[in-house]
């Protein structure tokens, strides 16, 4: 499955300063606003993310104590070299000089997902993709996290307000709710530039439906690009009720849309929403102007999508609402026009990026793209050109394994499932490509219970001990290959399932500490006999 924390969207580390690229597709499951040290201590930090900036060298819990001494806020980075969002961040944004200069007015901090403790590190501020960027402010209060989307040209203006007026985004939903007029503009572009997605506990949960919608209509008057941005936000959260409810309406998105197509700005501060969320058009229920606003926001998009404001692997994605829209109600192919014209520019983004950390994240666009283009042959290709000279290739081995299975060709599928497995490194890393693997095993070959049984029991051997198993994202890894091996028993496998995966399980758990995070998560497991 594939994430789109996109690339240009990430890029707001810039613009915010304020937290995939994460193959689950899920938000992180918390949020903390407090920094509540760790009996035992925290892994040290990375210091090469990125050459030019000074990244604090040291445990997280001395980077939380160095910022309350020097009365500075931080800045923590939380990515995967695997990722191809963490690396266009890292070959963009953070080898531009004003951002560099700007990261010397906070403790920056960065934390790799395969370093010791990351994953425990990850649990207790409540990451959960990567990359996630937080600020907190010397107090070790979170203020805010990195979204997606933003122009180019506003990053060092919000990165400034960020510095200037740190109030916690908790607190500003709080007024919002309860005193909406004594929001100032400011506060309406942080809350327009806050990572909902990657934020369980950002919202109270029960607040209205019209929330984003009232808070757009607030910030009209102060910020138009604010006020859009939530706007938008408002659009995606009912998109997604239509999955319960096809019959979902709002009145006045017409209306609306049709303003922030006007504006060349707005398009591109809400880029990553249009990029991304074309079903909104079903919000519209009037068939001719749902048709009217489709040819629009195909037409704004691709207009725009060569605007240097916007990084190549973004400029790509101006296709997505096109191909949505073209293949919605037809199977017919690209014309010929067109199709010349969508390998033009995935020829000249190709062409145009040789940093192999880079492409990490075109190659991953493009591949997504020519899907999206019913271009299955030419995703192949382009992943397979790539998997000699990538930084990750297990990344793009993954996603072969993905097209195997579509094509119905299970034995290629687990081939490619089982490469990426064996190239993945560090331990986070393996672990959860492990898991993929096992789970493409019980999906297409449930029969091989001896294997399937005899990798999932050698997962736990990717540690080098217990600590991280139970915690972050390792935890949910093994949450879900769980309730997979437990649909998947029979008569015949559950006995060996119980005694060898189960109790691989229990042993791991006893060595976790009573009351600790991991030890409640590792006991959620049901560990008593059953794996879900």
């Amino acid at each position: 499955m594939r994430t789109r924390l996109t690339l240009f969207a990430l890029m707001i580390l810039y613009a915010g300063l304020m937290a995939g690229c994460d193959k689950s597709g899920k938000a992180p499951e918390t949020a903390k606003t407090e920094s509540t040290a760790e009996t035992r201590p925290e892994t040290t930090t990375q210091t090469k993310a990125s050459p030019g900036i000074e990244w604090f060298k040291g445990s997280v819990d001395d980077a939380f104590a160095k910022a309350k001494s020097e009365h500075k806020p931080l800045f923590v980075y939380w990515g995967a070299v695997w990722c191809p969002p963490c690396e266009e961040v890292k070959n963009t944004v953070f080898k531009s000089e004003q951002f560099i200069a700007l990261t010397k007015l906070f403790i920056p901090v960065y934390i790799d997902g395969d370093s010791e403790r990351a994953q425990a590190i990850g649990e207790r501020f409540g990451v959960k993709g990567y990359p996630t960027m937080i600020v907190f402010n010397p107090a070790g209060k979170e203020i805010t996290r990195i979204p997606g989307g933003i122009d180019i040209s506003k990053y060092n203006s919000i990165l400034q307000l960020s510095l200037n007026r740190l109030r916690p985004t908790s607190e500003l939903v709080h007024l919002a709710l309860t005193k909406p007029e004594t929001l100032q503009p400011p506060d309406f572009t942080q809350l327009a530039y806050y990572s909902w997605d990657q934020d369980n506990d950002a919202l109270p949960g029960d607040q209205p439906d019209t929330f984003f919608k009232d808070l757009s209509d607030a910030a009209a008057p102060h910020d138009k690009v604010a006020a859009a941005r939530l706007y938008m936000e408002y659009l995606v959260q009912e998109a997604r009720k239509l999955k319960k409810n096809p019959k979902e309406r709002v009145d006045g998105a017409y209306d609306a849309l049709v303003k922030i197509f006007a504006s060349n700005q707005l398009v591109l501060a809400c880029w990553d929403s249009l990029s991304y969320w074309p079903e909104i058009t079903n919000l519209v229920s009037d068939a001719d102007r749902k048709m009217e606003l489709e040819k629009l926001w195909q037409a704004r998009m691709m207009t725009l999508r060569h605007d240097p404001s916007i990084v190549p692997a973004e400029q790509l994605a101006a296709w997505l609402p096109l191909l949505h829209f073209h293949f919605e109600d037809s199977s017919k192919p690209l014309s010929r026009e067109l199709d010349t014209e969508l390998e033009m520019d995935i020829s000249e983004v190709n062409r145009s990026t040789d940093n192999p950390f880079a492409r990490q994240a075109v190659v991953d666009q493009i591949a997504y793209i020519y899907q999206k283009a019913k271009k299955t042959d030419e995703a192949k290709t382009v992943l397979l050109a790539e998997l000699d000279k990538a930084a990750a290739p297990w990344y793009f081995m993954s996603d072969l394994g993905s097209l195997a299975e579509d094509a119905k060709q299970p034995a290629e599928a687990i081939k490619w499932y089982r490469d990426a497995y064996d190239t993945a490194k560090g331990p986070a890393t393996r672990f959860q490509w492990g898991a993929a693997y096992v789970r493409s095993l019980i999906r297409l070959d449930p029969a091989k219970h001896q294997l399937i049984l005899d990798t999932a029991v050698h997962l736990f051997d990717e540690f080098p001990g217990p600590d991280d198993v139970f915690t972050g994202r390792n935890f949910r890894v093994l949450r879900s290959l769980s309730k997979k091996l437990d649909a998947w028993k029979t008569d015949s496998t559950s006995t060996e399932l119980a005694k060898r995966f189960t109790a691989r399980i229990n042993e791991l758990c006893g060595s976790e500490a009573e009351g600790t995070q991991a030890r409640k998560n590792c006991e959620s497991l049901e560990s008593g006999g059953k794996t879900s």
